[in-house]
């Protein structure tokens, strides 16, 4: 039985293995893909070593999962195995290579577990300095004197592929948690329009209703036309916020689409013009302002309408009578800006950075403003164009939200038509 305490020196090492290892850590540092980190340490460590079989096992707890082999007969691909019954367990739990040059002569290895294989002799090297994360065998099916240049390599390989490793399953780990979360997404996106399809057949009928009625309801009726007229108005809130719900399953089910065309950017703004009454009922002034040349913008005009709708309705909400509310564009290289600024109220720091979040109300709520999701179908509707979408603000000096859309002739050198 031959063990170390310490790791097995790296003058053991030539020139060539150095140069071998110093490539497998440039590879190793482009991969993310545990299984893919794990390959490529196997075949380096065959390679390496000359061994008939090299195994990669990682530890899960209380047991050890031999996850790769590259070997000239099968050895224990898949399995597990408790730590403490198994040579690479031993190592792992010791922190500390292991050099068995007769696997029917040591104390520490289960002769029933390699009868049936070819190998009888082995080193086993962990894989990290501290609490290792698993441990490299190369087995041989010869009993021969193992050299200090074996151990030396394979620890060399092992402590090379630590750090990718451990990147590995962190990856590894990430994506599991978004997956998981973007399964409850759809879930939660399905359930939605659900729902608001159900809303549609009741809100149906509530609108049917009040335009039959609204003929033979004349204004000099007082009461009773102020009563239609709140129908009218909570009938057409609940049909935004079904289109806003609609929306959003769609953006958290995966399954939101832009139907993009190419048109001129002064008609596009022409969409925020169409918005003035809307300001000027708040007593409020609306000014689009046209850039110096004109240029074709790719995009949905139905969602960018959407988008100035809800910007300039946020805008109009939090001014007071005798604000104003400006609408730019900029042409820059490979995109459009676009910009909605405001003289209102101001947006508080600590909401700033989840002003774009769903279902974040606005601090001070008015009236029919909605369960906060009109941002965060913006940021969607903007996203899904390739752009992105941007807020800055200071309390008692108003609001500017910024939005980029790609430009006609990049769109199409891009590739991003859809």
């Amino acid at each position: 039985m031959r063990t170390f305490q310490e790791r097995p020196p790296l003058e053991a090492l030539t020139f060539d293995d150095t140069r071998v290892l110093l490539d497998v850590v440039r590879e190793l540092a482009h991969l993310r893909e545990l299984e893919d980190i794990i390959a490529r340490v196997r075949r380096a460590a065959r390679q390496l070593s000359g061994a008939d079989g090299v195994t990669f096992v990682l530890r899960e707890g209380d047991l050890v999962h031999y996850a790769d082999e590259d070997a000239i007969a099968p050895l224990w691909k898949g399995r597990r195995f408790p730590v403490d019954a198994c040579i690479s367990g031993w190592t792992i739990l010791n922190d500390e290579p292991a050099i068995i040059e007769d696997v029917f002569a040591d104390e520490r290895v289960s002769c029933e577990a390699y009868r049936t294989t070819f190998v009888k002799c082995l080193v086993m090297v962990p894989v990290r300095r501290a609490n290792p994360v698993g441990a490299i065998g190369a087995y041989w099916a010869e009993r021969r004197e193992l050299g200090m240049r074996e151990v030396a390599l394979l620890q060399a390989l092992a402590d090379s592929a630590a750090v990718a490793v451990e990147n590995g399953r962190l990856y590894e780990a990430e994506r599991k948690a978004r997956r998981a979360a973007e399964s409850q997404m759809r879930l939660r996106g399905e359930l939605l329009a659900m729902v608001s399809h159900d809303l549609r057949n009741p809100l149906g009928v509530i609108s049917m209703t009040s335009s039959l009625l609204a003929p033979f309801v004349a204004p000099q009726h007082g009461r009773a036309r102020q009563h239609l007229d709140t129908l009218n108005r909570s009938a057409l809130r609940m049909e935004r916020l079904i289109h806003d719900l609609l929306d959003f399953a769609a953006i958290e089910g995966g399954g939101f689409r832009v139907r993009r065309v190419s048109l001129s950017l002064s008609r596009l703004l022409e969409q925020a013009s169409e918005l003035e009454p809307l300001a000027l009922e708040r007593g409020i002034g609306l000014e689009v302002r046209l850039p110096e040349r004109d240029v074709e913008v790719w995009c949905d005009p139905d969602r960018i309408h959407q988008v100035f709708s809800n910007l300039v309705g946020n805008a109009v909400r939090f001014t007071p009578p005798g604000g104003r509310i400006i609408v730019r564009a900029e042409v820059r290289s490979g995109q459009v800006e676009l910009s909605v600024e405001d003289t209102g109220s101001g947006i508080a720091p600590e909401v700033l950075p989840v002003v774009f979040d769903r279902f974040r109300r606005p601090m001070t709520p008015a009236p029919g403003s909605g369960v906060g999701l009109g941002l965060s179908i913006t940021r969607g509707i903007v996203e899904a164009h390739g752009g992105e979408v941007s807020v800055r603000s200071h309390l008692g000096q108003g609001t500017t939200f910024t939005f980029s859309l790609p430009r006609e002739d990049e769109a199409v050198q891009g590739q991003v038509r859809s």
